[in-house]
């Protein structure tokens, strides 16, 4: 662990305590994406713990480098492999070089919430065309997700790669070569690369070989995209 990341590794467990069990509370360093949770509390709230990978959406803040706007990102939803829902937070850490270097995350679980919501709308409204003030309470009931919380790098991997490839609707099989160039600038810009063993994964995924891959990244790095 950095050790400017330190002083906020003592925090953790304090957090974790002073704000409850529904609370899950997450220290990243974001120089070792494999294995960036140095330290957790609450880590049973999404099944993670010391030496977990990094969140598709770190990655993502990785790959871009800086924010362009605060050094933080309030109330976001995330979900673990489980489907249960989080109210998320992340404080952004710096070096020096005002390069992000850690994240310390909050998470509240929100699905025993969400469940009441779903219950008193099906068994105390149940007629909802009596009540047309509630249109659209379904669709607010199934939260965004912005950030997945998964326990190793493997799903994490899969994860990006499996969204990417639901942007273009197709069967990997009958992706054309452009689709695939645009599934492969898609996960650039999402930090996927910036994992180990990301590069057979999607090799396999795609049916192509693994110096295809580092062809494809290759054109993608150098601006021929394309989107570019």
């Amino acid at each position: 662990m950095r050790k400017e990341l330190a002083p906020y590794a003592e925090m953790v467990e304090f957090l974790g305590e002073a704000l409850g069990k529904e609370y899950e509370v997450v220290l990243h360093d974001l120089t070792n994406p494999e294995c960036s949770i140095v330290a957790i509390a609450n880590g049973e709230l999404s099944g993670r713990s010391i030496g977990g990978p990094v969140t598709d959406f770190a990655l993502k803040i990785l790959k871009a480098g800086t924010l362009e706007k605060k050094p933080y990102v309030a109330n976001y939803h995330g979900k673990n492999s489980d489907g249960h829902v989080y109210l998320a937070s992340s404080k952004f850490i710096f070096d020096a070089q005002r390069k992000p270097i850690g994240i310390l995350c909050i998470n509240h679980n929100i699905t025993p919430y969400l469940e009441v919501r779903r219950f008193l709308t099906d068994s105390v409204i149940r007629d909802r065309e009596m009540h047309p003030e509630l249109a659209g309470l379904e669709s607010r009931n199934t939260a965004a997700i912005y950030e997945n919380f998964q326990g190793n790098v493997s799903e994490v991997i899969r994860t990006l790669i499996d969204k990417a490839l639901e942007n273009v609707a197709k069967a990997p099989d009958r992706l054309s070569l452009q689709e695939k160039m645009s599934v492969m600038e898609e996960l650039n810009e999402n930090g996927l690369f910036l994992l180990k063993g990301s590069i057979p994964a999607i090799a396999r995924k795609l049916g192509v070989s693994e110096p295809t891959v580092y062809r494809y990244l290759s054109k993608v790095k150098k601006g021929q995209g394309p989107r570019q």
